[in-house]
């Protein structure tokens, strides 16, 4: 272990063009493999290794051997639909879940072991006791090894996105626009806090020591008025406010009285509703191919963003500088680059952003510095293979878990991050090589 310091989604404009790509990793193996002992003794010498060839910043199939166990249930926002590509994850075609949607990111930068069963149109029943798209209620997704869950819902429940949906086509002069039956949505928000704390309650029983985030919707209007790609008139737009707002306020109040942690999006997303000069959702007019008042990529990054806050906040991330067994010495990105491909290096300890690495206590995955992870060059798995900053992709690459005597595993390759030749020169490329138990492969974190 790493040593502790209407539905929503009645999408007026489908997405035609989805084509699953490189799948996102789920529920890998927790333990380290046994083939990862110390090898036979010796000082890894310094051989070179082939510089990356073009590459791709796209995600690939994790690795098993460690990582946070992750949950991610909810709706549509969540889910992502009409933001490409989409996943090949179990029932993601069907539910037009993302690859880009924020737990993928989030999996992506933390290197979690993520089970996405988001679902656009999801209610509470859906995630707790009714199937949905031929799938099981999402909280079967949830098990007595998850740590980390994260839940978008309740706005399917009040009609959120249903309602605007029907107003912005009746006000545009629209057909077949239905209705909103507005006694129907009072009557769910008289239970909607419930429903949301019956969610995380669930989490907790099938999952005792899960930390449970609630995330709330996006903001999708303006504090006051509208613009032409909204279509709503004053006493619409009124209303939908009030929706929201109630639905961001059922959903803080279930946090607080289950504690689960509230991740305020709502809050977090105001001035960058769908007439903001930067949107985080798209308008009831969007491009081809994406669904009306449903976030965008810059929205799901922000997203990702708050959950990665959150997690910090309670633990679940760490940042530290990572010393060497060698005095003075730590793990460092050259002249704080960040550049794709940013050689990271041994550097004595200074203190400096160059040197905070962000790592997940005790499960393993990424270290993260400049928002980029370190990455073995070119997916590489001999010895000598050095290693460099990369995006976080959620590769085998930029996996890292913990080994005997403060070790750092590669599981792709079953090598150790290793300080070439136990060098103490500053600028020495740092590379993976057989685990050999030498101080030159032994890093502490210490915050």
């Amino acid at each position: 272990m790493l040593p502790a310091p209407g539905k929503e989604e009645s999408v007026t404009t489908p997405n035609s063009t989805k084509r699953p790509r490189a799948r996102l990793a789920v529920r890998a193996a927790c333990a380290v493999a046994a083939a990862f002992v110390a090898a036979a003794a010796g000082t890894a010498a310094n051989a070179a290794a082939a510089e990356p060839a073009q590459k791709q910043a796209q995600p690939r199939v994790q690795a098993a051997g460690g990582g946070l166990n992750y949950v991610a249930m909810g709706s549509s926002f969540a889910a992502g639909p009409g933001i490409p590509p989409v996943q090949t994850s179990p029932g993601a075609s069907a539910c037009s879940r993302s690859v880009n949607n924020y737990p993928s990111i989030v999996a992506r930068d933390l290197g979690a072991n993520l089970t996405d069963v988001t679902c656009s149109g999801a209610t509470t029943a859906n995630v707790l006791t009714t199937s949905q798209a031929g799938l099981p209620p999402q909280v079967e997704a949830v098990g007595p090894d998850t740590r980390t869950v994260t839940v978008t819902i309740g706005g399917n429940d009040v009609n959120y996105l249903g309602s605007i949906n029907v107003y912005s086509c009746q006000t545009s002069g629209g057909t077949n626009c239905g209705s909103v039956d507005r006694n129907k949505i009072e009557q769910a928000f008289t239970e909607l806090q419930g429903r949301i704390a019956n969610v995380v309650n669930a989490v907790h029983q099938r999952a005792p020591q899960a930390h449970v985030y609630l995330v709330s919707y996006f903001t999708i209007l303006p504090d006051a008025g509208v613009c032409p790609n909204v279509p709503l008139t004053d006493e619409q737009a009124s209303y939908e406010r009030s929706i929201a707002s109630r639905l961001a306020g059922a959903t803080a109040a279930a946090a607080s009285s289950t504690g689960a942690t509230l991740v305020d999006l709502a809050g977090a997303s105001r001035g960058h509703d769908a007439c903001s000069a930067s949107p985080w959702v798209e308008s009831y007019r969007p491009p081809a191919g994406r669904a009306t008042y449903h976030p965008n990529e810059a929205g799901m990054r922000a997203a990702a963003d708050l959950v990665e806050s959150a997690l910090a906040a309670a633990g679940e991330t760490r940042t530290a500088t990572f010393r060497s067994a060698i005095e003075g010495k730590c793990i460092d990105v050259r002249n704080s680059g960040t550049a794709d491909g940013t050689i990271v290096q041994l550097w004595t300890c200074n203190g400096t952003d160059a040197q905070r690495w962000t790592y997940v206590p005790d499960a393993g995955g990424t270290l993260r510095a400049f928002g980029k992870c370190l990455d073995v060059t070119a997916n590489g798995t001999a010895n000598g293979s050095k290693v460099q900053l990369w995006p976080c992709n959620g590769g085998g690459a930029q996996l890292w878990v913990p080994g005997p005597n403060g070790s750092l595993v590669n599981p792709q390759s079953g090598r150790c991050l290793d300080d070439p030749a136990s060098t103490t020169q500053d600028g020495t490329q740092l590379q993976i090589w057989d685990c050999n138990g030498a101080d030159a492969q032994r890093w502490t974190p210490t915050v």
